[in-house]
């Protein structure tokens, strides 16, 4: 049997195994006066912590010209993280509205005003400098290191790298502003990969609109998500999360009861009034 064709052929009878569970668990729950949301998320942690397909169409590069220059994000002068000298990004329109709207509203929750400087690695890149096809192509991703003040204070660093090896309360003081900056980024793209995804990222966290190029970021329960969640739980909220990239049963207690104790309710599995809230919440937290 050729190997696509065994592929499928697996896939489809876990699909009917796991149609008869969840059938014959509505039926156990419902004579029980089980929470049936709670049933479904069980049977599915099994398949959860995978990066499920997503909407969005694919690459097409485009030529630098197709795009505009800037040199301002949400009002803070952009600078280049490699020369740290001001510097002037490419980027689709759209994706830059996105981005300058989500950082507004970071400023606006964390009360900083508006920072002076936003530091980055960059956006636009061109197709003979790195060949593998990704949204940097069209201009649609962003690479942010870190923001500062225009004394250069940092307010936020990305760079885990530099900070990944301290401890104590400054490494606390570091991941908690960097999962409340990341907070706010999942809140609003569906694709948002930290120091959690690979080492590749551990100077930088990877923002892009390839999934989420209209609208808000839904809960996919994909790895990087999944991920956020439970650095969020452990760093803002200080609810011990083991960061496991998985949807366990641990982590969905642990966002139950933050979202008991916002006065929202519910499972973050809903939808996105609890998704986004549970991130808005930790975005403008204050410990």
């Amino acid at each position: 049997m050729p190997e696509d064709a065994e592929r499928f052929t697996r896939r489809a009878l876990l699909t009917t195994g796991a149609v008869a569970a969840l059938g014959g668990a509505v039926w156990f729950a419902a004579d029980r006066g089980i929470h049936i949301g709670d049933v479904v998320d069980d049977l599915s942690e099994g398949l959860d912590g995978l990066e499920r397909p997503q909407p969005g169409a694919s690459v097409t590069p485009v030529p630098a010209s197709d795009l505009t220059a800037y040199d301002r994000i949400a009002g803070s002068r952009l600078h280049y993280e490699a020369s740290g000298a001001p510097s002037s990004f490419r980027m689709g329109s759209g994706f830059a509205e996105k981005l300058d709207a989500s950082l507004t509203s970071h400023w606006q929750a964390t009360r900083w005003g508006v920072p002076s400087q936003v530091w980055s690695y960059g956006t636009w890149v061109d197709l003979d400098a790195r060949p593998r096809p990704s949204w940097h192509h069209e201009g649609r991703a962003f690479d942010l290191t870190s923001v500062r003040t225009s004394d250069d204070d940092v307010l936020v660093s990305c760079r885990y790298d530099r900070w990944g090896g301290t401890s104590g309360p400054e490494r606390a003081d570091h991941e908690r502003e960097y999962w409340r900056l990341a907070a706010t980024l999942l809140r609003d793209f569906g694709t948002v990969l930290t120091y959690l995804f690979d080492e590749a990222h551990h100077d930088h966290i990877h923002v892009d609109d390839g999934r989420t190029p209209e609208g808000r970021s839904e809960f996919r329960r994909t790895r990087t998500q999944v991920h956020g969640v439970q650095a969020i739980c452990t760093h803002v909220w200080g609810v011990d999360v083991p960061i496991t990239g998985r949807w366990d049963a641990r982590t969905r207690e642990a966002t139950t009861g933050v979202l008991a104790d916002l006065g929202v309710g519910g499972r973050l599995t809903q939808g996105q009034k609890q998704w986004h809230a549970f991130l808005g919440a930790a975005a403008g937290y204050s410990p």
